[in-house]
Parts: structure tokens; sequence; C-alpha cells
């Protein structure tokens, strides 16, 4: 890290993908879904009513408690943001694309509450490719970027692909013995 920055001044925030948690009703989940897979298909195929129905299931589930039992993913999540803040000594905030609060934006906000200079934003999903990674991470920190232009918020993706079969190989290779 460049030795200019103060780590003080620096915020990471983790862009995680988010589940649905366990316990949460299977009829409203089903719906949700139905719903979202016709918008995102054809947006002028559901009418309001519908859409608003979805909405409020989906706002449900975004703040349904979430524990490791019924949330696991939601759980390793907040355990890898702590991980990365003990490994750097930087805070850092976790944030969720779909399915669960915080929001990226939520935690980019967070983070910004103590002006920082920097935020870094970064992402388990580590392969090129997909939708939340390449398109909707990048508009969810640009909606808070435009924001506040005096603090450089960069994306820390993609990774090196060559890092990622080591990080992989590696693993494998430990649980060989």
């Amino acid at each position: 890290m460049n030795s200019s920055l103060n780590k003080k001044s620096i915020k990471i925030v983790l862009a995680m993908h988010g589940s649905p948690p366990i316990d949460f009703p299977g009829d409203e989940m089903a719906f949700f879904y139905g719903v979202h897979l016709k918008v995102e298909h054809n947006p002028n195929s559901v009418d309001e009513d519908t859409k608003k129905r979805a909405e409020a299931i989906e706002h449900k589930m975004k703040n349904w408690p979430r524990t490791a039992k019924n949330d696991p993913y939601y759980a390793s999540g907040i355990e890898i943001g702590k991980n990365i803040e003990k490994a750097t000594g930087i805070q850092t905030f976790v944030g969720f694309n779909e399915f669960c609060n915080p929001t990226i934006q939520e935690a980019l906000l967070t983070a910004l509450k103590s002006n920082p200079s920097k935020i870094f934003v970064t992402t388990t999903m580590m392969t090129p490719g997909g939708e939340h990674q390449e398109k909707e991470i990048p508009e969810a920190i640009a909606e808070i970027a435009q924001q506040f232009l005096d603090v450089e918020i960069t994306y820390v993706w993609p990774y090196n692909i060559e890092d990622v079969a080591k990080f992989i190989g590696n693993h494998i290779v430990k649980n060989m013995t």
C-alpha cells in the first residue's frame, strides 16, 4: 500500500451477492421470483399492483432477521469482511447486491460517514462473465460516487485469473494430505 496513504482515511466495502434466508415464507418467495423473472424478460408484462406486492415482499426479505442458520451466505460474508479488516487493518463494511441488507450503496454511505479519502470496493465473485460483478456493482458504486466527488472510490476487480487459479490450486494441495 502507498505509504503516503493513512489507513484511517481508507475504507473497504466488500460487495457480496446475497441470498434469501432459508426460513423466508415459500409462497412469498415463489411469487417474488415469478414476478422478478417476468419483469426481467418483459418489464411491461406485469401490472403495477403485482409489482408493488413483489416490491413489498422484497423489502420484507431484505430486512428478514439473519443468522448463520437461516442464511449461511450472509453470515460468511460478514465473517469474510471481518477477516479482511483483520488482515489489512482497514475498516471494512459489507453490502449485498440483492436479497438482503445492507445494500452495496448503503455500505458505501456508511463508510463515507467517517470522511475517508479513499474507498476500495471488492467482491468475492472472482471470475469474469457475471452480471453482478461486471455491471450491477459498478452501477451501485457510480450511483454513490457521483454524489461524493471528493472521495476516490476504486473498484478493485477483476481479479487476475492466474491468482485465482493459484488460490484454488493451493487450497486443493493443502487438502491432499
